[in-house]
């Protein structure tokens, strides 16, 4: 746990000090090859282990289950801080181009206004009232595509490792230990050095942290029900999986290799599976449903449910449905939840 919490802070302080250094942005570019690379070694674990792949099945009704817990404590918590605390106005709002801010309230009366009058001028609605309607956009595209690269590589390494035709090395652990550690490096660098971080600090209002807290508070009380009623899973592994809020390729690989040592290596693996899957499934669902979560739980509930991934492969659809004036809320959210994964994930994944 010590070892992975150094090695972030590590990062992030090296990505802050060599912040202006070209190759600085070279290198944490590089973090989408480094978790292709990790979800391969990944998969040649599993598909290593005949008793993982034969229950996939069992762990992808786990992983749903984790899953929509995690999505509903999140709406559940969004609803709540967005209906007690900001319904009258007082989340600030801030834009790249320093304009004032403005309340959630204040946003959603004015893109009312704006559509009402667009619709009596039978002009074309607003951008994030088109979304709605037709939320597929070429963003998404992308989005699913790199969703798609990414189980490729899965898929690859279970087919690799099922068949044996890789080296015994490559499918023990300990090399994807390494690369791991690479990732850590990498996310704290891509933390540290972000040219948007001096803008996120300074915007910082104490209520804003609600939100995120929201989001973690939620999806850790839910998950735990799921641990009730799956047979097979204790509680604090649900946890552990939860904890991930959408970083699947960090959480599956973590949880595997620190619950190696207490279960063994066929169970860590089947739990790391489904958190691979639970939080793949967290972004996707976002993806797929935002609209519908905003009409129903409010419209911070698409970032909350969002999770990590709310800073950036989930954005493009946050921002089309909630509005652009919620662009840095969604950013500052996927920040601080993504910043709590590798430390809140260890320690659930430590008990």
């Amino acid at each position: 746990m010590f070892k992975v919490l150094f090695i972030t802070f590590s990062g992030i302080a090296m990505g802050y000090l060599l912040r202006r250094q070209w190759w600085v942005e070279w290198l944490y570019k590089g973090i989408s090859y480094t978790i292709w690379l990790l979800l391969f070694f990944f998969g040649l674990q599993v598909g290593a282990n005949e008793q993982v792949v034969a229950n996939l099945d069992t762990l992808g009704l786990k992983a749903l289950a984790i899953s929509l817990s995690g999505v509903l404590g999140s709406c559940c918590f969004a609803w709540i801080v967005y209906r007690f605390v900001f319904s009258k106005g007082g989340l600030p709002i801030a834009s790249a181009e320093g304009e004032n801010a403005e309340s959630v309230a204040q946003a959603e009366e004015k893109a009312e206004a704006q559509t009402q009058a667009q619709a009596q001028e039978q002009a074309p609605a607003p951008v994030h009232v088109q979304a709605q309607a037709a939320p597929h956009s070429r963003d998404m595209f992308f989005q699913f595509m790199g969703g798609f690269i990414v189980v490729a590589f899965f898929a690859a390494g279970c087919v690799c490792g099922w068949f044996g035709i890789m080296p015994q090395m490559l499918t023990n652990g300990d090399l994807s230990m390494y690369v791991l550690y690479l990732l850590m490096i990498q996310v704290g660098i891509s933390i540290g050095s972000d040219k948007r971080l001096k803008e996120i600090l300074a915007g910082i209002r104490p209520k804003l942290l609600l939100l995120p807290l929201g989001t973690i508070v939620g999806t850790l009380l839910f998950v735990p029900v799921a641990g009730l009623v799956l047979k097979g899973i204790e509680m604090e592994d649900c946890m552990a999986v939860g904890a991930g809020f959408g970083y699947y390729s960090l959480s599956s690989v973590l949880i595997t290799q620190i619950k190696e040592a207490s279960i063994g290596v066929v169970a860590a693996a089947q739990l790391g599976t489904i958190a691979l899957m639970a939080n793949i499934m967290r972004e996707v669902m976002t993806l797929l449903f935002a609209p519908v979560i905003c009409r129903v739980f409010g419209i911070l509930a698409p970032i909350s449910t969002g999770g990590a991934t709310s800073m950036d492969s989930t954005l493009p659809v946050i921002v089309s449905v909630c509005g652009k004036e919620l662009a840095f809320i969604s950013i500052f959210h996927g920040v601080v939840v993504d910043f709590s994964v590798p430390f809140l994930v260890t320690f659930f994944a430590s008990l």
